[in-house]
């Protein structure tokens, strides 16, 4: 008993000399918030070995009604992985965007449970966070240390960038009115809101507004202000992501390749920019996003009763002069095409002849786009060579044969050789 006794008291001792735990992560996301919850499960999804650091004793967003939507397609990812497992249950089974916070909170603590990659720090308030290299270090007022290649701030009022000095509104890129007016479209990753609730402009927003200037590899949530509101989890999800590929490649947020993080928020599901006119369920959904996202056939902000919507109008036609430009920023060759051939509007025979021309593509094209019209497109539409092709026609098409998607950008959508 006492042999027992002795070696508790050394134990006891030797606890209070031994150094601090000292936990290594790629990313560390802090914030008791929608975005913090958010960016966390997108950054451990994607792969990185992810922190989620809260000075609560359990993750308890406030979620607004869009808020609940992002979770749903959270909770039916974790759901349908659920079910693989045999003799698994959902805690939460069936999902209710009424749900009372106590409800959501069981499921959000289910869902944070059960993600691979993914740590969860509560009751830890943080005493002091420095540059680290490339990377930061973190204590804890517990004397616990943190070392993680990428911080995420989620905090209220960005508490995180306001005690680093870091002024969140001097971002490599700020929002603008419109962004279809300029290029920054191109590097959009989230989405916010404009306007008051009676007269409100849906907006996508760039990945600059995610990263400060002059500092390297810390991620602030966009700022809503008077006349700007980000959808929370909308953005939580884009900085989990922006923060995870540079943890996962082990690179800066200098470096950042905007379509590969596009892609993958693509991949989960993201609404990058929410058209209007394109329904989830739109078997063509992604190609309208990657689309959208090129720029090669623009949407535009339309005005419908008091909001103002994104719209991709995919019953309209075009000519080949309006197609000219946008061509020529994406294929040079394209433009001895145009020489030759000025429509006033552009049939679906034109548009092959201009995908053979600029693709450098036999006759063999417009024979496999005949027999895939209707099984691979999923056109509803008749299959006729001398009616002009749609806008919606058009930008399928063009998605498949031009891939004008896989062209990179930079942060101010200017495309890259």
């Amino acid at each position: 008993m006492f042999k027992y006794f002795f070696s508790i008291m050394i134990l006891a001792v030797l606890s209070h000399t031994l150094p601090a735990q000292t936990i290594k992560t790629g990313v560390l996301v802090i914030g008791n918030t929608a975005p913090g919850f958010a960016a966390s499960i997108q950054s451990a999804r994607s792969g990185a070995k992810t922190a989620f650091l809260t000075q609560s004793s359990a993750i308890s967003p406030e979620l607004t009604s869009e808020d609940l939507l992002y979770l749903e397609k959270v909770h039916n990812h974790y759901q349908g992985k659920n079910k693989k497992k045999p003799g698994a249950k959902d805690s939460v089974a069936a999902f209710d965007l009424n749900m009372k916070k106590d409800q959501y909170g069981k499921m959000i603590k289910g869902i944070s449970d059960t993600t691979k990659n993914l740590t969860v720090i509560l009751n830890s308030p943080l005493e002091k966070i420095e540059k680290d290299g490339k990377g930061w270090e973190i204590r804890l007022k517990n004397g616990q240390k943190i070392k993680t290649d990428v911080v995420v701030d989620a905090t209220e009022n960005l508490f995180i960038a306001s005690i680093l000095r870091i002024d969140a509104n001097k971002t490599m890129l700020n929002p603008v009115a419109d962004p279809f007016n300029t290029k920054l479209y191109r590097s959009t990753v989230a989405t916010a809101y404009t306007g008051t609730a009676n007269s409100k402009t849906i907006l996508p927003v760039s990945m600059g507004a995610f990263l400060p200037a002059g500092v390297e590899n810390f991620i602030i949530i966009p700022k809503s202000t008077a006349g700007f509101r980000p959808v929370n989890m909308s953005v939580g999800q884009a900085a989990g992501t922006i923060a995870s590929y540079c943890a996962f490649f082990k690179t800066t947020t200098k470096n950042i390749n905007v379509r590969a993080v596009q892609t993958e928020l693509l991949t989960f599901d993201a609404h990058l920019i929410p058209l209007s006119d394109i329904q989830p369920d739109d078997p063509n959904f992604q190609a309208f996003q990657r689309m959208a996202l090129s720029g090669l056939l623009k949407p535009a902000i339309t005005k419908v009763g008091e909001h103002n919507v994104i719209k991709f109008d995919t019953a309209g036609t075009f000519s080949s002069e309006q197609l000219r430009a946008p061509m020529r920023e994406f294929y040079s060759r394209s433009q001895l095409w145009f020489a030759d051939n000025k429509k006033d509007v552009m049939t679906i025979e034109d548009a092959i002849s201009l995908f053979m021309f600029t693709a450098t593509r036999g006759n063999e094209l417009s024979k496999e786009i005949e027999e895939g019209w209707k099984e691979s497109f999923k056109f509803e539409s008749k299959f006729d060579l001398k009616r002009p092709i749609t806008r919606k026609e058009f930008a399928i098409l063009a998605d498949q044969y031009l891939l004008p998607f896989k062209t990179r950008v930079d942060f101010a959508g200017n495309l890259l050789s």
